[in-house]
């Protein structure tokens, strides 16, 4: 009972901070609003080149997302939270000290990609671990909860953003590598604990590699064969290919239509609010649609590209080319807030405590799929077009793919439970085991000992 007590103090004590962690840690401050300026006017690379260094950022993720499950097993999802923090602080550096090559950008999108896939994969896992335990407790509420915290943060620090900019164009890339120092001193404070095991034995170490690989492999059939997780994969992969090219674009669009450099942030700032106002209606959103969320979601976004696109095209007006972009723009950044929280419940929904690592990993990994090809594609675009011209095309191709896929998940994802086969919704290690065969879940505890666990 007492060792029992001391795990749940623990877990409300993570509970606790995770909103302020993600405030300072779910994405990088004083980053966006300038990115594309600093590494083309400050670092002197062209926007071809700043698309295709940052589709190495995908790629690298991709790749290393294959081995995360093996390091995150090895250290612990505490330790690994803290890693991530610590190579994504060591990203920036880099990209501040190196000169301006492609090369160096590569660099740095590869320290980058390898601290965000640890810290993405781990931070949800531990979230869902303290909050599982208490049917009165919502994921969905304390990570929106710290969604809004970083919102309403990072609407502050881009308000001040394009005027540090104009000041010295390294000014924010610091603020941005000092913030990342912040959280990752504060995802020391992070409480490690062990649950309460069940029978521990003792096994030869090939026995255990061999049963711990089976075991890995009925878990990855599990995913590849649910349609239901089949479906909503798919969609991860588009949608955030399509995300992921949208701060790029923007500040592109911007320097495109004339927009000073100083307006920048403040632009960002706006922007921001409108993903503030938005994930803190999360709720009511998905109350209000239901299982049409994410064709509302999809559909406005790559009409708002088409829009866009357009508007940079005809530049009929210059005040009202900046109002109809800026409020298409402001439509995605308000798309973007509560998506990223509701697709981590619908994510949750198909996962539990043994199986939730492995479905977050292969979600990481179809979103850098989708985000790799999009900048490629975005690249391959803008050494023969404009980008208003390339957001154009981005925005029709991107809707006729959601059209398709919208279509392909109507029978997949929102039915009622008992529509549902039950290898769609379920996983269970005890049934998926072959008869009168022994499971076991082997790995280090957050205390770096072996353990075995007996199903």
């Amino acid at each position: 009972m007492i060792e029992e007590e001391k795990i749940n103090k623990s877990k409300e004590k993570n509970r606790k901070i995770f909103p302020i962690y993600k405030m300072f840690s779910w994405d990088l401050l004083f980053y966006y609003s300038i990115s594309f300026l600093f590494l083309h006017q400050a670092k002197g690379l062209s926007a071809p080149d700043i698309f295709l260094g940052n589709a190495f950022y995908p790629i690298f993720k991709v790749i290393f997302q294959l081995f995360a499950p093996l390091v995150i097993n090895g250290l612990g999802k505490r330790k690994s939270t803290i890693l991530g923090n610590i190579f994504i602080s060591i990203s920036i550096l880099i990209m501040i000290l190196l000169g301006g090559k492609v090369t160096n950008l590569i660099i740095s999108n590869l320290v980058m990609a390898i601290g965000f896939v640890l810290k993405g994969i781990c931070e949800a896992c531990i979230l869902k671990e303290c909050v599982n335990t208490d049917k009165n407790l919502s994921f969905s509420k304390i990570d929106s909860k710290g969604s809004v915290y970083y919102y309403i943060f990072d609407a502050i620090s881009s308000a001040a953003t394009g005027f540090l900019f104009v000041v010295n164009p390294y000014v924010p890339m610091y603020l941005c590598f000092a913030f990342c120092i912040i959280a990752t001193l504060i995802s020391f404070k992070f409480e490690q604990y062990e649950e309460k095991k069940q029978k521990v034995k003792k096994e030869p170490v090939l026995d255990v590699l061999t049963k711990k690989i089976n075991i890995a492999k009925k878990e990855y059939a599990f995913i590849l064969k649910s349609k239901r997780l089949h479906a909503l994969l798919l969609f991860m992969c588009l949608f955030n290919g399509v995300m992921y090219i949208r701060s790029d674009i923007a500040s592109n669009i911007f320097v495109d239509i004339g927009i000073p450099n100083e307006y920048f942030g403040i632009i960002g700032a706006l922007l921001a609010m409108s993903s503030t106002i938005a994930t803190s209606k999360q709720n009511f959103i998905h109350k209000k649609l239901r299982n049409k969320v994410l064709t509302f979601f999809s559909i406005g976004w790559t009409v708002a590209y088409i829009i866009i696109g357009i508007m940079a095209i005809l530049k009929i007006n210059y005040t009202l080319t900046i109002i109809i972009v800026l409020l298409m723009m402001i439509l995605q950044k308000a798309i973007k807030g509560p998506y990223n929280t509701l697709i981590k419940k619908y994510l949750n929904s198909f996962s539990n405590e043994h199986i939730a690592v492995k479905i977050y990993s292969c979600a990481n990994l179809m979103e850098d799929l989708g985000a790799m090809l999009a900048s490629f594609m975005v690249s391959i675009l803008l050494r023969h077009t404009t980008v208003a011209y390339a957001s154009l095309i981005i925005g029709i191709v991107s809707l006729i793919l959601f059209i398709i896929l919208l279509d392909y998940m109507k029978t997949r994802i929102g039915l009622k439970p008992e529509e549902y086969r039950k290898q769609d919704i379920e996983f269970n290690p005890k049934e998926n085991a072959k008869v009168n065969v022994v499971q076991i879940d082997v790995g280090l505890d957050e205390r770096g000992k072996t353990n075995v666990r007996i199903y």
